[in-house]
């Protein structure tokens, strides 16, 4: 008897201790390591920004300035959160954290760098251009051209400024942005203008001079030839202004 329980106790104990090989080996293989490639880093980071941004994809390219390593991580299933700065506009240098999870629980993280710019449409100059020359039309052109940070007075039709008159000479090929141009005075000051007098069905009309030049909708002072009297109208239209009474 006490030889058989020695050896049902030596059994038990080798029964527990293939039951512990068994679950320390099935944790082994459950807590694997996982190597997340660079690679996959910032495919994950260019994904968020296509679905992100503003941009047409097609006008857009992404790049990474600085190398991104490997991440090793002791896990499963891997999931991937990538977030951005707050109020982030999607152009220029900026950094974008990619958060890595297994069952809603974080692992790691690292920090990526990308530079992304986008390409729009700008009107640049044909030929050279003098000071004060009126635009016309052959001009101008349409192109596109690259910007790593967000443009101010950018001009994207060629007609907006057919008609207008630049403030500074410009070269062939140079764009032509909304500072650097300025309408052409509907009103021209010392010319005459027709000035109509409107209340409710009445309307009467009489010739003036403009004391000042004048855009449309612009308020501006007129003589009125008849009574040498100046007073205030409104442009509407080429050398017509109009004063409602």
């Amino acid at each position: 008897m006490k030889v058989s329980g020695k050896i049902h106790k030596t059994a038990f104990f080798l029964i527990a201790s293939v039951v512990s090989l068994l679950f320390f080996d099935s944790h082994l293989c459950a807590a694997s390591t996982v190597v997340i490639k660079g690679e996959t880093i910032k495919a994950h980071v260019r994904t968020y920004i296509e679905k992100n941004m503003p941009w047409p994809k097609s006008a857009v390219r992404v790049e990474f300035p600085g190398r991104v390593s490997d991440l090793k991580l002791t896990g499963g299933k891997i999931t991937f959160r990538v977030l951005s700065r707050r109020n982030e506009d999607f152009i220029g240098n900026s950094s974008f954290t990619v958060r890595c999870y297994e069952n809603g629980e974080f692992l790691n993280g690292k920090t990526v760098r990308a530079r992304i710019e986008v390409a729009m449409d700008v009107v640049v100059s044909t030929k050279s251009l003098r000071r004060n020359v009126r635009i016309n039309r052959d001009d101008v052109r349409l192109v596109k051209r690259w910007f790593n940070r967000l443009p101010s007075n950018i001009i994207s039709n060629p007609y907006a400024v057919v008609g207008m008159k630049l403030r500074t000479n410009v070269k062939p090929n140079a764009e032509i942005a909304g500072n650097m141009v300025r309408s052409i005075p509907m009103v021209k000051r010392g010319k005459p203008v027709r000035i109509v007098f409107e209340n409710g069905p009445m309307r009467i009309t009489t010739i003036g001079l403009s004391e000042q030049d004048g855009m449309h909708g612009e308020l501006i002072k007129v003589r009125n030839v008849s009574s040498k009297k100046v007073i205030y109208a409104r442009v509407t239209g080429n050398s017509l202004v109009k004063v409602i009474f």
